[in-house]
C-alpha cells in the first residue's frame, strides 16, 4: 500500500496534511480488508484451511504482493492474539500442492482453481459464499474508497478544487481505474449539498382580487342588504 504521492511545489504544511491524509486512508483500507478476509476465514475455516484462505482472499480482490504481505501480516496478528485468549488456531493445510497454480494468472483463472477446489454437490455452497464474500468486499472497499476521498476533499478544500483533491487521492492510493472511476462519481455526488446552489423556494403567488381572506360572497352580500333595505322603505 505504498502511495505514489510526490510532494512537488507544495508548502511543508500542506504537504504534511496530505501524507496524514494518506496514511489515513491507507489505514482505514487496512482495516477494512483485515476485517473482511477474517470474515472469509470463519466462513470457510472448516472447509478451507487458512494458509489457503488468504491467498483466496488476496487474489480475489487483485491485490498486489505488499498489499497481500501487509493484510496477510495483520490477520495473522489478529488470529494470534486470538491463540492467546483460548481460541484454537486455524487448521493448516498438509498437503501444500493441492493449490499449485496453472498458466493463467488473472483473477479469473484464480477463480476457477477455487471452483475446482470446492466443486461437489457439497461445496457448490461454499464455492458460492467464497464469491459472494468476495463481492462484498469490493463493495466494503469501494465505500472507503470514497470516505477517504471526501476526507481528501475536506483536507485540502483551501488548496484546490474538490476534483482535483479526489483525483489527488486516487493517484496517491494507486487505486485501479475500474474502482477509480466510480469512487470519483459517488464521492462528487456526496459532495452535491455543499457545491450546488439551495433550491429556491417556490414565490407565494398573489391571490386574485375578490378572492382574499373573508371576502369570498362579501360584495354579493351587501348588495342583497340594500335590496332589502329599499323594499323596507316602499
Amino acid at each position: 500500500m505504498k502511495p505514489t504521492f510526490h510532494a512537488k511545489n507544495l508548502s511543508d504544511p500542506l504537504r504534511r496534511r496530505i501524507e496524514l491524509a494518506i496514511a489515513v486512508a491507507q489505514e482505514r483500507l487496512l482495516a477494512t480488508h483485515v476485517e473482511h478476509a477474517l470474515r472469509l476465514l470463519d466462513l470457510v475455516g472448516d472447509y478451507v484451511p487458512f494458509d489457503h484462505a488468504l491467498p483466496i482472499y488476496t487474489r480475489l480482490l487483485r491485490l498486489s504482493e505488499d498489499e497481500a504481505r501487509v493484510i496477510t501480516t495483520r490477520a495473522l496478528a489478529i488470529l494470534g492474539e486470538r491463540a492467546a485468549g483460548g481460541d484454537p488456531w486455524p487448521e493448516l493445510e498438509a498437503d501444500s500442492g493441492e493449490m499449485e497454480s496453472d498458466d493463467g494468472r488473472g483473477p479469473l483463472s484464480f477463480i476457477h482453481q477455487v471452483r475446482q477446489r470446492v466443486r461437489g454437490r457439497v461445496n457448490e455452497e461454499l464455492r458460492r459464499w467464497i464469491e459472494v464474500s468476495a463481492a462484498a468486499t469490493e463493495v466494503a472497499v469501494l465505500v472507503t474508497h470514497v470516505d477517504n476521498a471526501i476526507n481528501f476533499v475536506d483536507v485540502l478544500e483551501k488548496e484546490m478544487p474538490f476534483s482535483e483533491a479526489i483525483e489527488l487521492y486516487l493517484d496517491a492510493l494507486g487505486v485501479r481505474d475500474s474502482i477509480a472511476e466510480v469512487t470519483y462519481y459517488t464521492a462528487t455526488a456526496k459532495l452535491k449539498d455543499r457545491i450546488l446552489p439551495a433550491k429556491k423556494q417556490p414565490e407565494e403567488r398573489p391571490e386574485p382580487r375578490g378572492q382574499g381572506r373573508g371576502s369570498g360572497g362579501g360584495g354579493e352580500e351587501r348588495r342583497l342588504r340594500v335590496v332589502e333595505g329599499e323594499r323596507a322603505r316602499s
